[in-house]
């Protein structure tokens, strides 16, 4: 069980912090007006049925903050990981290193303490979280100053323990599971992805770059379209993204 482990492995099965986010995404423009245009009423219950209310996920984490797991304006990998799958929770963490730190990403970790010994004890299994992320921290800052986030890497890394299954089932992970499981929030703070279980870091990698640089895409769309209509320059987005690093292998733990 989760609490049998040493002390070190207990609420360490991620090396580099997971945490996450997604950009949002605007949704599609209202139709050109039309001489013979609808009514408001057809319009509005169209635009209900093509665009469902944002169900958010919120969570505490091992800091006791309220973390929005599915946060519009980043892109959001969430991990959801225990005794037995933390393993794979460390080679997802170190397969995110390039990413870490990227205005545009945040990864979140959630441990599935649920019929764990750890129930028992949950102030020693929290202070032991919060210790290893303090030094999670200073191996993730060279990668958040690559990224150009001078910013203290500990004030964006989240740690989620689900003791109670107050988070787990909301995220449709109703039992437990040896196996890591993650799911890709986009910009919009929707769904795009899920894993039920989670062994190929490479295309693990591999997809998350592909949601940030679609939304990356998206931006300069946006801003492309903001400035013909503006009849001035291309308009840079409010906060420029960094190009994304080149892809290779992780850095070792």
């Amino acid at each position: 069980m989760f609490w049998k482990k040493s002390t070190g492995s207990l609420c360490n099965p991620f090396p580099a912090l997971l945490v996450a986010v997604l950009a949002p995404c605007s949704l599609s423009a209202m139709a050109q007006t039309q001489t013979n245009a609808p009514s408001a009423s057809v319009t509005h219950t169209a635009a209900r049925i093509s665009a469902p209310p944002l169900r958010k996920f919120r969570a505490v984490d091992a800091d006791n903050r309220t973390v929005l797991l599915n946060h519009p304006g980043v892109i959001t990998l969430v991990l959801g990981t225990n005794e037995d799958s933390q393993d794979g929770a460390r080679a997802a963490g170190i397969a995110m290193y390039p990413l870490q730190g990227r205005r545009d990403f945040q990864l979140i970790v959630v441990v599935d303490l649920r019929d764990s010994i750890a129930t028992w004890v949950p102030a020693i299994v929290l202070a032991k979280m919060r210790s290893n992320l303090d030094h999670e921290a200073i191996e993730l800052k060279p990668y958040f100053l690559k990224n150009g986030n001078k910013s203290d890497p500990r004030k964006s890394s989240y740690v989620i323990p689900d003791f109670s299954g107050t988070i787990c089932p909301q995220l449709g992970w109703t039992g437990g599971s040896d196996d890591l499981r993650g799911i890709l929030f986009g910009a919009d703070g929707r769904e795009i992805e899920r894993w039920d279980k989670l062994e190929d870091m490479a295309t693990l990698q591999t997809d998350v770059r592909a949601a940030i640089q679609a939304f990356i895409d998206a931006d300069k769309a946006k801003s492309a379209a903001a400035a013909k209509n503006q009849g001035s320059k291309l308009i840079q987005p409010p906060t420029p993204h960094l190009p994304l690093p080149p892809l290779a292998p992780p850095a070792p733990n």
